[in-house]
């Protein structure tokens, strides 16, 4: 079953929809009648055109957004294509019936430039933010009773700069390595990987409250859990730190104690609405409905509303920003729309197991996407297998052809009258 809509088009978007309408503009090329060099659209396609690639000439994307550079890479195909119709030079003629495709193709680069520069922007903004939370958490560490002022005037801020965002592809990193890569060039810190996961959770958790109206009233105490909810990996001893993947270092949690710990930390954090809450809700980001998360086992009973939202999207994030998790320890290259989508579908499915709150995940859903819910469940009906650790295009060959019907048929008309036991054959 291929869905033309489960691929989360916030995160990434998508050239699929392009690449159909290479084949139905190459199939009208003979189709119609020529269009002129003077003709008004032709001459608008081809200004838009210009101005695309001359805006595709001026964005520059660091070396170290590996992801942003190979989605520029392929917005320079697109128009290398296009140049052969729209070029001031342009060897190739254009039939009445192909303009229509080729109009939507550059809306769809245009929606890619427009999503680069956005996280060119989030990038920026992060760092920003990463400057003050890192300041911020040092009172954390040396005193017993923490202010929480400055960290409010943070949260403060990010509601400010993330008012106008209505789409969660505007906040949420495309690659978590990368944005890594992108901070420590400007910030020398051996743990920003700890507060970026934590200002993701955070800006997550402002974005679902703006559209469901049950969190409201909670948006500040999961801004402050989310920002601060893995500090206790810093209480680890580094002695136990490892390579992972021969490139980034990081602590070795096998008992699970990092909840806890960063609990044990914020104990002194007080001075917010739902400040009592804090501690517990960063102790339980990694429990679960039936028992099977860490560190307590705790069940449904023993997890309170808060705890219930923060596992929930601490989850949805780990699945989308661990690619060996959804890929197979990284055996294939995954698009970033398909990883989200599959982060999404993972976590419904661990919901229908009864791991998570149904409600809260629904939630979650539905404000990263109103048509979320519903593809999800298609595709889990379906069992498609645009799923966990087997992302692959699904092309439908003979073995996946309908079958055909039986030779017999349960209709009464096509019974016999007579009935034909093992001891009686039919004459």
């Amino acid at each position: 079953m291929n869905h033309s809509t489960r691929s989360l088009r916030w995160l990434t978007p998508t050239i699929r929809r392009e690449r159909n309408e290479w084949e139905a503009f190459c199939a009208r090329i003979n189709d119609g009648k020529l269009l002129e060099n003077s003709a008004t659209s032709l001459r608008a396609l081809k200004d838009q055109f210009r101005e695309l690639e001359q805006q595709n000439r001026e964005l520059k994307i660091p070396e170290l957004h590996q992801e942003l550079k190979q989605l520029q890479a392929r917005v320079n195909v697109i128009l290398q294509r296009c140049r052969l119709y729209l070029d001031t030079t342009a060897v190739r003629s254009l039939a009445e019936t192909q303009l229509p495709h080729l109009e939507r193709i550059l809306d769809f680069v245009h929606a890619e430039q427009v999503y680069l520069r956005r996280q060119l922007l989030l990038s920026q903004t992060t760092v920003h933010y990463l400057k003050q939370l890192l300041t911020a958490a040092e009172d954390i560490w040396t005193q017993s009773y923490c202010n929480p002022n400055y960290l409010l005037n943070l949260i403060r801020k990010i509601k400010h700069d993330d008012a106008h965002l209505n789409d969660p592809g505007d906040l949420l990193f495309l690659s978590l390595r990368d944005m890594e890569a992108v901070a420590q060039d400007q910030i020398s810190h051996p743990d920003l990987g700890i507060y970026l996961r934590g200002l993701e959770v955070a800006r997550c958790s402002y974005y679902v409250s703006r559209q469901i109206p049950e969190w409201r009233e909670s948006c500040d105490l999961l801004m402050m859990a989310g920002m601060l909810h893995d500090l206790g990996w810093l209480m680890l001893n580094p002695k136990l730190a490892n390579k992972a993947d021969g490139k980034d270092a990081q602590r070795n949690d096998e008992r699970g104690e990092h909840p806890i710990l960063g609990a044990a930390l914020l104990g002194g954090l007080r001075g917010f609405p739902g400040d009592s809450y804090l501690t517990e809700v960063v102790a339980q980001h990694h429990e679960r409905l039936d028992g099977t998360g860490y560190p307590r086992r705790l069940h449904t009973y023993h997890l309170g509303e808060h705890s219930r939202r923060m596992g929930v999207i601490c989850r949805y994030l780990e699945l989308k920003n661990d690619r060996r998790e959804l890929t197979a320890d990284g055996i294939r290259t995954c698009d970033g729309e398909e990883l989200a989508f599959g982060a999404a579908l993972q976590l419904y499915r661990e919901t229908l197991q009864g791991e998570w709150d149904p409600t809260v995940a629904d939630q979650l859903f539905r404000a990263l996407d109103a048509n979320l819910p519903e593809e999800l469940r298609e595709s889990d009906r379906h069992n498609d297998p645009f799923s966990l650790k087997r992302f692959q295009n699904y092309r439908p060959d003979e073995a996946h052809a309908e079958m055909t019907p039986p030779h017999f048929s349960l209709e009464r008309e096509s019974r016999s009258n007579r009935s034909v036991t093992d001891h009686q054959t039919e004459k």
